[in-house]
């Protein structure tokens, strides 16, 4: 039996292959971020909840998170609520790679950013929280960007995630 020495890739082969390899790496980028973003929204729930509860004194953190959270209005909590619930539904559409995962995280983000502008104008969130906003709305950004060039790329099936009958 003789081995047989591989052919050598062509021009076309090489292209493929690295487009296939910077598409799993925005595919990664996207993933941990989305990720990080679930997880901050929902350490936020945690500590929303737990201070509504009772669960923790109010004065566990330095700043007065009683008042602050007495003072949030329902259609700010609503809106808070509801893009963490599509930000949780987006990473269950990203590992279906589903193309409605852009429209939903989009509506998440709109929904957070509202939330965002009302807390900034509550007289308790003053230098609560704003030194995480820069940060949070620029891995929001960057994860926008993954996102957008992930579908413009073919990554993400317009037949994921729908639901059956719509």
């Amino acid at each position: 039996m003789e081995l047989q020495t591989p052919k050598p890739l062509g021009k076309r082969s090489v292209e493929r292959l690295d487009q296939s390899q910077y598409l799993r790496w925005i595919y990664r980028l996207a993933f941990v971020l989305l990720f990080l973003t679930v997880g901050y929204s929902l350490g936020w729930v945690l500590i929303d909840l737990a201070v509504r509860l009772g669960l923790a004194p109010s004065v566990l953190w330095g700043w007065d998170a009683g008042s602050l959270f007495r003072s949030i209005g329902f259609w700010q909590e609503l809106a808070f609520f509801s893009s963490t619930g599509l930000w949780i539904l987006c990473l269950w559409l990203l590992t279906r790679r589903s193309a409605l995962i852009l429209p939903v995280f989009l509506a998440g983000f709109v929904l957070y950013r509202i939330d965002s502008l009302l807390l900034t104008l509550n007289e308790f969130f003053l230098g609560v929280g704003g030194v995480t906003f820069s940060p949070i709305i620029a891995l929001h950004l960057l994860l926008i960007l993954a996102l957008i060039q992930l579908n413009a790329e073919g990554v993400f099936r317009r037949d994921r995630g729908r639901i059956p009958g719509f």
